[in-house]
């Protein structure tokens, strides 16, 4: 196996010829993961941004996926099975599999990738199934309109506070008394340990 005869001489199939793409299920995928020699590609674009993606997978945008092959190579050292998706598996995932498999076929190094596949029906289908994916990316974007809110929270504050001292200031004037500002806890303190000081040097 791994040769065949030419005009009876034997001829070593290259080990860097074109690799074949294949297809992987997302139930197969979900059995394999956590394997240490498997890593999956998302190739998606700038959805990846604001949506869900499938937990350790490493994204390589297909819009910049050629120029950054060399940096997916030295990502996965160590793997040899690499797994390609995007939103449906359709155009970019097995467009920038196959890119990968050209690369590797031109390199005169061996560096260890045996397999490349590609996720049938992409991250929707995956999602869809209800097989598990990481929202951490998300995070930022519940915090946005929290982040807007406090503008808002801070006005609304200041606008009570004003009116609680402008309604107190009227129902004071109404019995004739002047109201005044409450000081603060630190000078009234202060001034009981005075007026306390003066009563005993009186006593004396």
């Amino acid at each position: 196996m791994g040769c065949f005869q030419t005009k009876g001489r034997e001829r070593r199939e290259d080990p860097r010829m074109a690799r074949s793409i294949t297809y992987i299920t997302g139930s197969q995928l979900l059995s394999l993961k956590r394997r240490p020699n498997i890593a999956i590609v998302d190739v998606r674009d700038d959805e990846r941004s604001y949506d869900a993606h499938i937990g350790g997978s490493l994204h390589y945008a297909s819009d910049t996926f050629y120029e950054k092959i060399p940096n997916l190579i030295q990502s996965v050292k160590g793997k040899d099975t690499l797994v390609f998706h995007c939103a449906l598996s359709q155009v970019r995932g097995p467009t920038c599999a196959r890119r990968l498999a050209d690369y590797l076929a031109d390199m005169k190094d061996d560096v260890g990738i045996k397999n490349i596949m590609v996720l049938e029906r992409g991250f929707n289908g995956w999602e869809s199934s209800g097989k598990p994916v990481c929202l951490a990316c998300l995070l930022p974007l519940f915090l946005i309109p929290i982040v807007n809110l406090i503008p808002i929270l801070f006005d609304i504050i200041m606008a009570r506070a004003i009116i609680f001292v402008y309604s107190h200031a009227r129902v004071y004037g109404l019995f004739g008394w002047e109201y005044r500002k409450p000081e603060r806890a630190g000078r009234d303190k202060h001034k009981c340990i005075i007026g306390l000081e003066n009563t005993q040097h009186d006593s004396i």
